[in-house]
């Protein structure tokens, strides 16, 4: 008999460089499908009938039908001959905000759920490794609204900032959360702030110590808006994707960001204590530099 192939979930979070990281794995798709490495991205999960969800027929499937082909034919087709399977999905826990432009907070109220639902049939009787990625609540908080406007809502920075205050980003509390979920064997987290320089590291947690290189892409991808491209989205002269182009980050036109020192400093001050909570929890890899 052969061994089950190891399974890999790296579920975001979002704004967290998680799509950088997917093009760099996707550009060596192909090296690491010869060594035995299957690896499943946005490209193949998004789409009618492609979610991981609605292949399963999962009962969080909007359009579930109950009449699905069986999980061990879904789990043949996505892993085929691999020796390990690394799925990269940070929609599978659920969207960044809604579309009034409120981050969901909690943070993924649903997480615990629909991995309960998915684990059981993706890697029944031998669980799966998860790798989940935190941001400084002030930086996470930019870059969602950032993404609220490239999402068409054109809400301000001050009513943004009441109606999701940098309190209620507790990376600690989707940690625990996570990290009490049937069938998760290891969980490894690490900060965005040290992505870079984590980079190898995080490849080697998600691909094992296979022999195939896998190198950061080095354009940046999905980026954020730069300050003057958030001013020029809210006065109407452009809408938020055309702005980001014609106003990028560089170092005359810093990124956006809607908080006071005063705020970024409470920020730290939350990050600090709430990445101290999650180092102390047995079972929970945290990757440093």
């Amino acid at each position: 008999m052969t061994a089950a192939p190891h399974i890999v979930l790296h579920l975001g979070a979002h704004k967290t460089a998680t799509t950088h990281l997917q093009h760099s794995l996707i550009a060596q798709r192909i090296p690491l499908w010869e060594a035995g490495i299957r690896t499943l991205m946005p490209p193949h999960l998004r789409g009618k009938g492609r979610s991981l969800e609605a292949r399963f027929d999962l009962p969080i499937n909007r359009k579930v039908s109950g009449t699905g082909p069986a999980p061990e034919e879904v789990r043949a087709r996505l892993i085929g001959t691999a020796s390990r399977l690394v799925v990269s999905e940070e929609n599978f826990l659920g969207v960044l905000q809604t579309r009034k432009g409120r981050v969901r907070l909690p943070l993924y109220p649903r997480a615990r759920q629909r991995l309960g639902m998915l684990i059981p049939v993706l890697a029944p009787g031998q669980g799966v490794d998860l790798c989940f990625a935190l941001r400084d609540p002030a930086g996470f908080l930019n870059s969602a609204y950032g993404q609220v406007l490239m999402g068409g809502q054109r809400i301000s920075p001050d009513d943004f900032k009441a109606a999701n205050p940098l309190g209620a980003v507790d990376w600690g509390d989707i940690v625990m959360r996570l990290r009490a979920t049937p069938g998760i064997n290891r969980l490894t987290v690490w900060r965005h702030e040290d992505y870079a320089a984590l980079f190898g590291d995080i490849c080697t947690v998600l691909l094992g110590d296979c022999a195939v290189p896998v190198r950061p892409v080095p354009e940046v991808v999905h980026g954020g808006l730069s300050r003057d491209a958030v001013h020029a989205t809210l006065t109407g002269t452009h809408d938020a994707p055309t702005a980001r182009a014609a106003f990028p980050v560089g170092p005359d036109n810093p990124p956006f960001n809607a908080f006071t020192d005063e705020e970024l400093d409470l920020s730290r001050e939350f990050y600090a204590v709430q990445m101290k909570e999650i180092a102390a929890v047995p079972g929970i890899d945290l990757l440093r530099p």
